[in-house]
């Protein structure tokens, strides 16, 4: 009778190089597909973005470049500094008109209160209508937070300037008309007037506004 043992040697110099085939096979479509994946370019953010842009200069040539940001999409826009970062929030549409208040959030780096004013044109300074130290919020950008409110009384180019010790920035904004709203006609007000009641032989009126 012959033993089984004899066969185990012939199935194992069969099964090993099919085993060493398989495992080239897999470390070869491992190294193909890797070189995929590393050049795959990932989306900048929106500080690299408003860094390409040139930052605002006098009399807004250019005026300080607006995006949107994360995570809130209202318009940001970064400080004209040296040495420190300013960043302004707009918490209103662009682009912003005049004798109509906005609420303005910053943030700067550096050490001390901030202070600020605007200049605007033929050398119009106004202050700000408030101004309050915040905690923080989730707007993600370097530096202590402050909010104000800014009225701007005529349009033109506005340099906001911010000071905080001995660092200073400044923020360049173009602000439009204010939109005229005209009055209803005449016609119109006079549709509106309904009859309400008779006192004293004269008719009187009620004005649905």
């Amino acid at each position: 009778m012959v033993s089984r043992r004899h066969h185990a040697p012939r199935g194992w110099f069969i099964c090993c190089p099919l085993i060493l085939i398989l495992f080239a096979a897999c470390s070869t479509h491992a190294s193909t597909s890797s070189p995929v994946s590393k050049g795959a370019s990932p989306v900048p953010p929106a500080a690299t973005a408003a860094a390409v842009a040139p930052l605002g200069a006098s009399d807004c040539q250019p005026p300080s470049p607006l995006h949107a940001a994360p995570p809130q999409g209202l318009p940001e826009a970064q400080g004209t500094t040296s040495g420190v970062q300013l960043w302004a929030l707009f918490f209103t549409e662009m682009p912003v008109h005049s004798r109509q208040e906005i609420k303005i959030v910053w943030r700067m780096t550096g050490a001390g209160n901030v202070q600020l004013g605007a200049v605007g044109p033929a050398g119009r300074r106004i202050s700000p209508d408030w101004i309050q130290a915040h905690e923080g919020s989730n707007w993600q950008r370097p530096g202590q937070e402050w909010g104000s409110g800014f009225t701007f009384p005529v349009a033109g180019c506005w340099d906001l300037h911010a000071t905080r010790g001995a660092s200073s920035g400044d923020v360049w904004l173009v602000v439009e008309s204010r939109a005229h709203i005209s009055l209803p006609d005449a016609a119109f007000l006079i549709d509106a007037i309904i009859p309400a009641r008779k006192r004293m032989g004269r008719r009187t009126y009620l004005l649905w506004l």
